[in-house]
């Protein structure tokens, strides 16, 4: 008989699928679990497979071997092999020289890394036709993400931390789904205990050199002296802000549709009617301008936005400002038009 726990955490984990399994007529859904081997991944896969028959899930398990740790690296890929051969399930690993790919693309290991995970799991939901990807990330996660963004300087978009349903890296027409966004990693600790689970153990997770794990073991730890509960109050403050994110992104929208002009070059304001926006829906619709130009907001930065505020509001007849690299605003009197630089 399983535990409270055990069900508890099966049903969130159907709940969070059932979104895309609503109907059964059209066969199986795919997904692809990335599993590391760690508690977390394995507590994923093996809630997952639990609940998969009843929701129609095709579950299949994909492991990349960052060839970080030599025979510890080798060891996890392996021990995920056997885990989805225990249990009759379609598995895929691949190896990637993270730290070659470090040095070619001048990242730091942590991103190159992460970016290879996301292009993997992008390649194998492509060749297996899987519009899902289930991602492993759960409440301390989040709480630690928040905090991370608070610590860099962050606005809304990142106050609101990491989404239970969100477009995957590297591949916005796949969707990345985290089931376990609301469960705690004491919790899946015991869910692994309980189920008999024996997770991977990755020592780099304790290493001091990297942020996050002195955010995750310095810290938070250094927090909860204040309020005990700090981890659960960064979680719910991004289920807060993500509320507040849906009411912002609506203004945003109805002002953006009411002031932008027909165009040919680019997103055209009507100068005059942008001014007229509050100050922070003034951000929101160059925000937006650049996402619709690029597709996300990299590389816009506060001061950029400040700047083009300053110039726009000003009485400056014309100017050219830059947003980011890639993109500029040419400015007029009664317009404005955000557009992509020149190659």
């Amino acid at each position: 008989m399983i535990s409270n726990l055990v069900s508890r955490i099966r049903s969130e984990v159907a709940q969070a699928f059932e979104l895309f399994c609503t109907s059964t007529r059209e066969g199986a859904t795919e997904v692809v679990l990335a599993v590391s081997g760690g508690a977390d991944s394995l507590c994923l896969a093996d809630a997952t497979l639990a609940v998969a028959p009843r929701l129609h899930l095709r579950p299949l398990i994909a492991h990349l071997d960052h060839g970080l740790r030599g025979e510890a690296s080798a060891s996890d890929a392996g021990f995920v092999h056997a885990f989805a051969a225990e249990r009759g399930v379609p598995c895929v690993i691949e190896r990637a020289d993270v730290n070659a790919l470090a040095r070619e693309r001048k990242q730091s290991v942590e991103v190159a890394a992460r970016e290879a995970r996301y292009q993997f799991l992008a390649r194998v939901a492509e060749a297996h036709g899987a519009r899902l990807v289930a991602l492993a990330h759960h409440a301390d996660d989040q709480a630690e993400t928040v905090l991370l963004r608070l610590i860099r300087g962050t606005g809304l978009q990142g106050l609101r931390g990491m989404q239970t349903y969100d477009a995957l890296p590297a591949a916005p027409h796949l969707t990345a789904v985290r089931p376990l966004l609301r469960t705690s990693r004491a919790e899946i600790e015991q869910y692994c205990r309980e189920q008999r689970l024996q997770p991977r153990h990755d020592a780099t997770n304790d290493a001091l050199d990297h942020t996050r794990n002195r955010v995750r073991h310095e810290l938070l730890p250094f927090l909860e002296r204040y309020n005990p509960n700090i981890r659960m109050t960064l979680t719910r403050l991004a289920d807060t802000v993500a509320s507040d994110v849906e009411i912002v992104e609506q203004a945003t929208q109805a002002a953006f549709e009411r002031i932008v002009q027909p165009s040919h070059e680019g997103v055209a304001f009507d100068r005059p009617a942008w001014r007229a926006l509050s100050r922070g829906l003034q951000r929101a619709t160059l925000r937006e301008a650049v996402r619709r130009l690029q597709g996300d907001v990299t590389g816009l930065q506060y001061a950029a936005i400040e700047e083009a505020r300053d110039v726009l509001n000003s009485d400056a007849p014309t100017g050219e400002i830059a947003l980011t690299h890639d993109v500029r605003i040419e400015v007029t009197r009664r317009t404005f038009i955000v557009r992509k630089s020149p190659v």
